[in-house]
């Protein structure tokens, strides 16, 4: 039986939920990760992701002038670093170098790979929306890697204030 809630209560119940890593450039080659927690796949032919993410992130800013991200659905050996990555703002940090995570050569964009993810989408902009106060992009996916090792888990977050396991 259901009950009348507020939505925060809602919210609140929709866990375990999906977090991933979006992986950005700047023009300097500082590497920009931010951990984003809303993203879904939204075609498969061709295949594409809506990722929100909020303004004004250095993520999106750097998606608009370079077009182009990967999407990495992190280990859980990271959850440390995803915990920075997404409550740090990359204005003035090179996250890909205080993060000390490994990055490999990307095969079809100018964004490198998080190396010891479960899995990378490379991604070029196709649109960007913006139907309530979070701008909603859309990316199609030009190559994908998966990791070698298929023991290695994915990351969650198991619960609001960032559980992560």
């Amino acid at each position: 039986m259901q009950k009348t809630a507020a939505i925060s209560e809602a919210w609140a119940r929709k866990y375990p939920e999906q977090v991933v890593l979006v992986i950005t450039k700047s023009a300097d080659n500082r590497i920009n990760l931010m951990a984003v927690g809303w993203v879904c796949i939204v075609s498969d032919e061709p295949p594409m992701f809506l990722l929100g993410i909020d303004d004004p992130a250095y993520t999106l800013e750097l998606i608009r002038e370079n077009r182009e991200f990967v999407i990495a659905y992190p280990s859980q050996a990271m959850a440390k670093e995803v915990l920075f990555a997404g409550t740090n703002h990359g204005h003035q940090i090179d996250k890909g170098k205080v993060t000390g995570l490994a990055f490999e050569t990307a095969k079809a964009v100018g964004v490198p790979l998080l190396a010891d993810a479960v899995a990378n989408f490379e991604c070029r902009l196709v649109t960007e929306y913006r139907p309530g106060n979070c701008p909603l992009v859309v990316g199609e996916v030009v190559s994908s890697s998966v990791n070698a090792d298929d023991s290695i888990l994915r990351l969650i977050n198991a619960g609001s204030g960032y559980k992560l396991q």
